[in-house]
């Protein structure tokens, strides 16, 4: 997955957002919301039926203060962890996507973590993070960047060790409060929009959803909406990866479906029947698999009428995107 050389480029017409000294990342054009003071606070969580007895650390500390600090305390990670990301959503119901990865060797997420670090401190779209179960440890930095570390009774020493030597001090908990900015917030991407190179979070997302086996934090057979409540048919937009043979190696393609189902499992499901049916493409990956709502689904389903009771897909068709040439791919040796 990952070369020699990084397969994206930070924006170099931009410049950062500094307000009374508080640097905010380049995703940040106005607005962002500077604590009364930098430094750190904690809170104790009380055990419960379903949790231990928990920390939680806020820190809010100016842009150049976050790596350091980020690094120290991915130090503490054990051999096994699992890797967070939080992205905002296209999903008409859903206001954030959260993704949760299964176990993997702390090697392999450091590794995705050094080659896409300047991304992940610099896109104010976008929370990332890690944790572990044993020890019970999680870092986490929001899209505010933030630095939110949750650990178990007897971290504190290590935590706040790492805190005094950067001298973060200990505030407050309204002192690290965000101070009410006079200009509405703004937030840019913060990629050079370069053929062959990375362009948005969604290339993010494949990257680090192979490199964390990410998976999306929602239960694929119930179709809820924000309050939980079940909403059944709905529209339905996803697009795959797919491919064939070709004589210079396997050509790729992206399919797009727009169908009706009860839940996330149903309508991959459809895709993949769809994309069976097409004799020149073979499947590889659902690549998005969103809810739209009426309002945004495309001319060709203006005649498509409310409410929605049948299950199927309503429009398919594949773009060709290029080949990839032949023994890149492991199924081909």
């Amino acid at each position: 997955m990952l070369g020699m050389q990084a397969p994206f480029r930070i924006r170099r017409d931009i410049s950062r957002e500094i307000d009374h000294g508080f640097a905010f990342p380049l995703g940040v054009v106005s607005g962002g919301q500077r604590p009364r003071t930098p430094g750190w606070c904690r809170v104790i969580w009380d055990e419960d039926e379903t949790h231990p007895e928990t920390m939680t650390y806020t820190i809010v500390v100016s842009h150049e203060m976050i790596r350091p600090l980020l690094h120290e305390f991915l130090r503490l990670l054990p051999p096994r962890v699992f890797g967070l990301l939080e992205l905002g959503s296209r999903d008409a119901f859903r206001e954030v996507d959260v993704f949760i990865g299964e176990e993997v060797d702390v090697d392999r997420f450091l590794g995705a973590w050094d080659f896409f670090e300047s991304i992940l401190l610099e896109d104010a779209m976008l929370g990332v993070g890690v944790n572990s179960r044993s020890p019970f440890l999680e870092i986490f930095l929001d899209p505010d960047k933030r630095l939110i570390v949750h650990i178990e009774p007897g971290g504190d020493r290590v935590i706040e060790g790492i805190l005094n030597h950067f001298g973060v001090e200990h505030r407050h908990d309204e002192d690290i409060q965000s101070v009410r900015s006079v200009k509405e917030l703004k937030l840019r991407p913060v990629l050079e929009q370069r053929p062959g190179c990375m362009l948005d979070s969604d290339h993010l997302l494949l990257e680090l959803r192979s490199a964390w086996a990410l998976r999306l934090d929602d239960d694929p057979d119930r179709n809820l909406d924000a309050r939980g409540r079940d909403i059944g048919f709905t529209l339905w937009h996803g697009v795959a990866q797919v491919d064939q043979e070709d004589p210079a190696g396997r050509r790729i393609g992206q399919a797009s479906v727009w169908g009706v189902a009860t839940c996330r499992r149903d309508m991959a499901k459809l895709m993949r029947a769809k994309i069976a049916d097409d004799e020149e493409w073979e499947f590889l990956e659902v690549l998005n698999l969103d809810r739209v709502a009426m309002d945004n689904r495309p001319t060709d389903l203006d005649g498509l009428q409310t409410p929605l009771t049948d299950a199927g897909v309503l429009l398919y068709d594949v773009e060709a995107v290029g080949t990839t040439p032949a023994g890149w791919d492991g199924r081909d040796g």
